[in-house]
């Protein structure tokens, strides 16, 4: 099956749930996703030079996340971006993410000041490390919207501890999964 496809179908089994994280401080963390997060959290917007996976007026993120579901947009089209270097570690190791909301750490009060990067409206980084020694970055923000609760921001693969060196790490003691109520996100 196309890796691009398989990534978004199990992405999809995400939603309609909420991801509540018990922290060693007895904090809890609600997390939620959405189709529209999707585009920026396997690096599309990288991809600047395939026209059906850049935003635009009739072209928003719930759009293109339905095309891929459908197959009209497909990791073949993705790799005739010269760019597809530059989101290829997203992709690979986000077709794991029912496995990868099972995170072991968290970074909370996040300190962008601590890194050279552009990452600067992350709250909490939910963090692990992959069986091929990546660390697994998924940099969350409240949503403004939807107070108490956590929206992904982006997902980072890194070869190292960049983004978690120096930051105040808690541990997670348990993470449950809980069917939200209301209106459906599909």
């Amino acid at each position: 099956m196309d890796s691009l496809i398989e990534a978004a179908k199990a992405y999809a089994n995400l939603f309609d749930k909420d991801y509540v994280y018990m922290l060693e401080t007895n904090v809890t963390l609600q997390v939620y996703f959405v189709p529209d997060f999707f585009h920026h959290l396997i690096g599309l917007q990288k991809l600047v030079d395939i026209p059906q996976v850049m935003k635009g007026y009739q072209n928003n993120a719930r759009y293109i996340f339905k095309n891929i579901i459908s197959g009209i947009i497909t990791l073949d089209d993705l790799c005739k971006s010269r760019y597809f270097n530059d989101m290829e570690a997203r992709l690979r190791h986000f077709s794991q993410i029912n496995t990868l909301v099972e995170f072991e750490k968290i970074i909370i009060e996040f300190n962008p000041s601590l890194i050279s990067s552009k990452i600067d409206k992350a709250d909490y980084i939910l963090f692990k490390q992959s069986n091929d020694n990546m660390y697994l970055n998924l940099f969350l923000k409240e949503d403004s919207a939807n107070k108490n609760k956590q929206i992904p921001l982006t997902f980072i693969p890194c070869p190292n501890d960049y983004y978690t060196y120096g930051q105040k790490v808690i541990n997670i003691l348990s993470m449950t999964r809980r069917e939200r109520t209301g209106k459906k996100n599909k």
